[in-house]
């Protein structure tokens, strides 16, 4: 018989909306005292900055993605016109090419919007059939 990992629990009961509690005030206190012992390290300031940005983007796998809109893998494949071990394959794959994950994100739903990011701001790519008639690339370079 295997022991029964126990779940820590927190006990002291604080309210949020309590900020005269003596416990916030001095949890809040360190937590204010460490976040500026981290800033004043570059290396520290550099990680905190860059989790922060990670906390802050929503990110899922494609399995997620399609547990999260409450679909099968069968009902994805039926959409994508293949069978559900292929969407099983689709889901673990770490390079796919951007038109089969259109399609996975259409069949989930959603559309699918590339975003590039450089120092200047972010750039939306058009690729393939996104592409606009507005102009060749020669007429755009150097304007």
């Amino acid at each position: 018989m295997t022991k029964k990992k126990e779940i820590p629990v927190d006990e002291r009961h604080v309210e949020a909306s309590d900020r005269t509690s003596g416990d916030y005030l001095d949890v809040t206190e360190i937590g204010r005292k460490l976040r500026e012992q981290i800033l004043e390290d570059p290396v520290g300031r550099r990680s905190y900055v860059k989790a922060l940005a990670e906390i802050e983007t929503p990110q899922a796998s494609l399995a997620r993605v399609r547990k999260l809109r409450s679909l099968a893998q069968s009902t994805v494949a039926e959409s994508m016109g293949m069978d559900q071990s292929e969407v099983s394959r689709l889901e673990r794959r770490s390079d796919l090419l951007l038109s089969t994950l259109r399609k996975f994100v259409h069949a989930t739903g959603g559309e699918l919007h590339l975003i590039a990011t450089f120092p200047g701001g972010d750039v939306e790519l058009l690729i393939g059939d996104e592409m606009s008639d507005e102009g060749s690339e020669e007429d755009t370079v150097g304007t």
